[in-house]
């Protein structure tokens, strides 16, 4: 069977949907005689890998010079892509223009063609139609996008999504054919490191052995929530005299505004983005708190990775990152800076070592990259 999974939402700087394609295409190689093509935006249309894991790249314009997103645009490429290769299943990672030139060119040749719903694009547009508009333009716009949505997964075999609460969305809009699917965690990677490792490590990371360490991992983005972050370690640095630091891990479009702030802030540092999910894991691993201010996201591998390490999270209840944590009852309900940095402040103060064995126990029984694509494949073979 060859399994052809194409994006616009793939950036070589990183990212979960990146994370979710890279680990799919080592499943496949590592653990099955199925081919696989992966199809993403480039600056021109080549195959830049081949063998039985092809990548290809479509020509398009840049949309982002710091995180390197690109929009695929020569969808004649595209098309002549997949009449040469005719993968038996197509997976489209976004619901845009190529997923409908992927999906009616899979419905005109007999393959199946699902979406794996990686981000709530509704939300997207919300930021910037609310901006301008006010809310009253926030129904009319959900209920657009849902029977968008709907009508493009009409003909198709299924969507994908990662956690039960867009399920419920989703399925109140109409969209048939949903499949649950959580994302999974590279635990051989992201793991738990004794204490006299964790000292080495903030030696080796110019971090202070007493001090707690508080850890952002992400873009710095509009859509990451990174302004209200900045409010809330403002918040926070009035809330909690005592000894902390405050790590960001990434970069982004709000690179400029995270950079003024730290200067301006001396218990803010910033660290580049890591390629290397190794060098990653050592931050979560050196750090005592994980903050994750998002109240956008669909999924977040970052809680993850972080709790894989055994490092408890904050975040905002109420979304679908509930399902991805061992336990929320720290986090902030009230979406808010302020609300966030009060939950921060108290966590802070309820910190243990006794609470990284239960973080860790959770993600190894219920989140692993096999069981996903496990049940992937047995979904593709029905």
């Amino acid at each position: 069977m060859k399994i052809c999974d194409l994006s616009q939402m793939y950036s070589p700087q990183g990212g979960g949907v990146r994370s979710y394609l890279l680990e799919k295409r080592k499943f496949l190689r590592e653990n099955t005689s199925h081919e696989h093509l992966m199809i993403v935006p480039g600056s021109q249309t080549e195959r830049v890998e081949g063998g039985r894991t092809q990548i290809w790249t479509v020509r398009g314009p840049m949309v982002n010079r710091t995180s390197r997103y690109r929009w695929m645009m020569d969808l004649p490429a595209l098309l002549r892509i997949l009449y040469a290769e005719r993968p038996d299943v197509v997976e489209s990672g976004d619901p845009y223009h190529a997923a409908m030139v992927a999906r009616n060119w899979a419905n005109r040749r007999g393959s199946k063609f699902y979406m794996f719903y990686h981000s709530h694009f509704p939300d997207a547009l919300l930021r910037t139609i609310l901006k301008f508009l006010g809310p009253w333009a926030r129904s009319v716009t959900e209920q657009l996008a849902g029977d968008y949505l709907r009508r493009l997964a009409l003909s198709g075999n299924g969507v994908f999504v990662g956690s039960r609460h867009l399920i419920r969305i989703l399925g109140g809009w109409g969209v048939p054919r949903l499949i649950h699917l959580p994302l999974g965690v590279d635990t051989k990677i992201f793991q738990p490191v004794s204490l006299e490792r964790k000292r080495e490590l903030r030696k080796q990371l110019g971090l202070p052995l007493e001090t707690r360490v508080l850890l952002y991992v992400g873009r710095f983005s509009p859509d990451k929530d990174t302004a209200l972050l900045l409010r809330a370690w403002s918040s926070l640095e009035r809330k909690e005299p005592s000894d902390w630091i405050g790590v960001m891990v990434g970069g982004g479009q709000m690179k400029d505004e995270v950079d003024g702030y730290v200067r301006t802030h001396p218990r803010i540092r910033t660290t580049p983005f890591l390629k290397d999910p190794t060098a990653l894991a050592e931050w979560y691993q050196a750090a005592d708190l994980l903050l994750h201010p998002g109240r956008w996201e669909t999924f977040g591998l970052v809680l993850l990775e972080a709790q894989a390490c055994g490092l408890p999270v904050i975040a905002f209840r109420g979304g679908a990152m509930d399902e991805q944590s061992h336990d929320v009852t720290h986090w902030a309900s009230e979406r808010s800076s302020e609300a966030f940095a009060l939950a921060v402040q108290k966590r802070m103060h309820r910190l243990d070592e006794n609470d990284r064995k239960p973080l860790i126990s959770f993600i190894e029984n219920n989140f692993s990259w096999d069981k996903t694509f496990a049940r992937q494949l047995a979904e593709y073979e029905s």
